[in-house]
């Protein structure tokens, strides 16, 4: 919840500061044309970082290593069972 909590905020801020930013003055064609470029870069944004996260999750969970036993690894590991 608190995700939500953080990405409502960053959508408010960026909106806040788009507008102030652009002089903005309040009538329907330029607030409309103001939200959809911010909620386009937001979105944007959004997407490239989850992107981002998931390639670097990905990447940490890949290991060249991983479930591969060298062979002394595997002849000890065959002594201590038979042991």
């Amino acid at each position: 919840m608190k995700l939500l909590y953080f990405f409502l905020l960053m959508f408010v801020i960026l909106l806040g500061g788009y507008l102030y930013v652009n002089d903005f003055s309040f009538d329907n064609s330029s607030f409309s044309g103001y939200l959809l470029n911010t909620l386009f870069f937001f979105l944007l944004s959004l997407v490239g970082i989850i992107t981002l996260v998931l390639a670097v999750v990905s990447i940490k969970r890949k290991s060249a290593h991983k479930g591969i036993m060298t062979i002394r690894q595997y002849y000890e590991y065959k002594e201590y069972k038979t042991d």
